[in-house]
């Protein structure tokens, strides 16, 4: 290769190199107006298993309905039922993590995401969502409120939606006021032998009930008397053909 040759190699320049960068400062700017998603979000999955038989009659009843909300307490990492009695503790690693987030004032919301059988001990498994977070200002808080309920539509649809966040993922809830929630689908753990799932989408009469509890107003009685048939009807049949 001659000088001019080589002289020429190296004066070359990538045309789109300055759209590149420009591109990129745009993005780190963007990114930096917003909080690290690290510092105000945390978003994960946690399987129950070890279920009691008072457990697992929730769990594979009818008031168990996919993508719906579980209440939790912050003070003692526990699951707590509509009755406001506890449901199932949370332990180990997770249970540390999440009493932290409490402590701080986070947000902690609880989605059910898929239910198993265990027919081993004829008890239950049970995936469930937390989304974590802590609430800096309104808007942020009403954005990540609608992003858990677009969780839970896609929770109850069928699909396992991931619920951690990347730091652009994490703009783009913020910036569509939480109405931007397409976080991919991801995985189900593998299953134990003999375990099967159970629930992992709502059906057409959980939705009917579900809408009925949301909307209360006007209709509450018959929302309660449709509740407690179904419970009724759905438990009576698990026990039936699982427990008796």
């Amino acid at each position: 290769m001659n000088d001019s040759d080589n002289k020429e190699a190296h004066s070359y320049k990538d045309p789109m190199a300055p759209r590149v960068e420009a591109a990129k400062e745009r993005r780190e700017a963007l990114e930096e107006e917003y909080p690290r998603v690290s510092d105000v979000y945390d978003g994960f999955y946690v399987r129950l298993k070890e279920l009691s038989d008072e457990e697992s009659r929730f769990f594979l009843g009818a008031e168990a309905i996919i993508g719906s909300p579980l209440a939790f307490d912050g003070e003692t990492a526990q699951l707590v039922g509509g009755d406001g009695a506890p449901l199932t503790q949370i332990s180990g690693a997770t249970a540390k993590r999440l009493k932290s987030y409490a402590s701080k004032g986070w947000n902690i919301k609880v989605l059910l995401s898929t239910t198993y059988f265990r027919a081993q001990d004829k008890s239950a498994v049970a995936d469930v969502a937390f989304l974590c977070w802590k609430p800096i200002d309104d808007e942020i808080n009403a954005a990540l409120m609608a992003f858990s309920k677009g969780i839970s539509e896609r929770l109850a649809a069928g699909s396992r939606a991931e619920v951690r966040l990347t730091q652009k993922e994490f703009v783009h809830v913020l910036q569509s006021q939480g109405t931007w929630y397409l976080t991919p689908n991801i995985k189900r753990e593998p299953l134990e032998k003999g375990t099967v799932v159970y629930k992992a989408r709502r059906s057409g009469v959980e939705r009917i009930t579900a809408y009925a509890l949301r909307h209360r107003s006007g209709c509450n009685s018959l929302a309660i008397l449709f509740w407690i048939i179904l419970a009724a009807g759905i438990v009576f049949l698990v026990w039936f053909f699982f427990f008796k």
